[in-house]
């Protein structure tokens, strides 16, 4: 029998009961509690202080079988200091028996479609590699890719994945490592004959000597740890390692001439709507007001999400504050906001990698679009892009414009350079 499929828009509010069951059989993570379902369809729902979503649902076949479902939640973004209302895409689920493009299509290209009617400016989304055909024919613009930034805080946990790494795997990080050290060696002294024991003659000529060195030796390192990572030698210069990278922190904290202190709390207050009044603007930044905050990471409560918070020693006011939680040990952050993007947010993630340090946890990792020169002030904060997980691939940001948006913010959204998008505020 032929598939045909067609969209509408519905009232989440009249088919909350279907759309429940669509979220739970296709969006749902494990096994989850009715409870939890309903409760999180009133987050969604309800509670949003942009307003409520806007929802369309998918149909096959002149019986109008109810297929899968596709939403946007309201977001308030400045775009070159401008208020804009935007979407951002949620809750696209379609059953298993009609997984196919044109189910899905049916359902994006509706909602893209209508989203101007809907009451929103543009839309902009975070789907996986391998759905993006779907997005592009419904008229979304591909931005940029994301990139998973991860800063190691103890050595045993690196060498823990070495030993269980493939030799290929071993050899890449050991690579990237030496090249790093390489580069920065090379560069804390300004002279010809010190560069050149770090850098090669030219392209593709030997390794500098030196270079040569701390290659072989990484390599020895790893492969002892491979065989036995317990070993005396290993743990002593995971011991060294460790005491060697929080010194560098507190070094570079110190060369900054930081003077703040720090606080952990569990939602955010009016500190956090203050901080919002008076940052410096991006050019696309999306409203992080105590209410939004609350909203998307302290109400749910499926995960716990703490706010490490920076504030000025002196008269307390917020500066900067990161949003993160905790799994196998391993710091996640969501999201991340400063009063302004130079030294400051410098300060604030090389604070917030000591705290958790300090705590014990073995990385702080993150997920985010950033311009390109974000990522080299990152990679010089000690941070390694890592690939994506094989079972998601990589994610990117898509955007969707009316034909009737104006040119001017136009350029602005459809420049990678000026996004700077966490993970928090792409996927709910």
């Amino acid at each position: 029998m032929e598939k045909v499929y067609s969209a509408a828009r519905v009232q989440p509010d009249e088919h909350r009961d279907v759309l429940a069951q669509l979220w739970k059989e296709n969006l749902a993570h494990g096994d989850v509690s009715q409870e939890f379902v309903e409760r999180r369809m009133r987050w969604f729902q309800e509670q949003n202080p942009a307003g409520p979503p806007r929802t369309w649902m998918g149909f096959h076949g002149p019986e109008r079988e109810i297929i899968g479902c596709g939403s946007f939640y309201p977001r308030d973004v400045y775009v070159s200091g401008r208020k804009l209302k935007a979407g951002v895409l949620g809750d696209f689920g379609v059953t298993k028996a009609h997984r196919i493009a044109g189910a899905a299509m049916s359902i994006q290209r509706e909602l893209a479609k209508g989203c101007r009617d809907a009451g929103v400016d543009f839309v902009f989304g975070f789907p996986n590699k391998a759905s993006f055909p779907i997005f592009q024919r419904a008229g979304y613009k591909k931005i940029a890719d994301s990139t998973i930034w991860v800063r190691p805080l103890m050595a045993a946990y690196k060498l823990n994945e070495l030993a269980a790494s493939s030799a290929g795997e071993q050899q890449g990080t050991v690579s990237a490592v030496v090249q790093r050290v390489a580069e920065r060696a090379a560069s804390a002294v300004p002279h010809p004959r010190w560069r050149a024991l770090w850098e090669p003659a030219a392209p593709g000529a030997p390794p500098a000597p030196l270079t040569q060195a701390l290659s072989t030796a990484a390599e020895r390192a790893v492969q002892r740890a491979t065989v036995k990572p317990d070993n005396a030698l290993v743990r002593a210069a995971g011991r060294a390692v460790d005491a060697s990278m929080a010194l560098r922190d507190a070094a570079a904290l110190l060369a900054r001439g930081s003077r703040v202190r720090t606080e952990l709390v569990d939602a955010a207050d009016h500190r956090f709507d203050e901080l919002w009044s008076r940052a410096k603007p991006s050019p696309i930044v999306g409203e992080r007001s105590a209410q939004f905050l609350n909203w998307r990471y302290a109400q749910l409560g499926t995960v716990r999400y703490r706010f490490f918070c920076m504030l000025d020693r002196h008269d307390g006011r917020l500066l900067g504050y990161a949003v993160y939680s905790v799994r196998n040990n391993k710091v996640e952050m969501s999201d991340v906001f400063c009063e302004d993007g130079g030294p400051l947010l410098d300060a604030l993630l090389l604070e917030f990698c000591r705290a958790m340090r300090r705590e014990g946890h073995v990385s702080v990792g993150m997920l985010v679009v950033t311009p390109p020169a974000f990522s080299a002030r990152l990679r010089a904060l000690g941070f390694f892009s890592r690939p994506h997980p094989p079972s998601v691939g990589s994610r990117w940001l898509i955007v969707h414009l009316d034909p009737s948006f104006p040119d001017d913010l136009r350029r602005v959204l459809l420049d990678p350079d000026n996004w700077f998008m966490t993970d928090g505020e792409l996927d709910v």
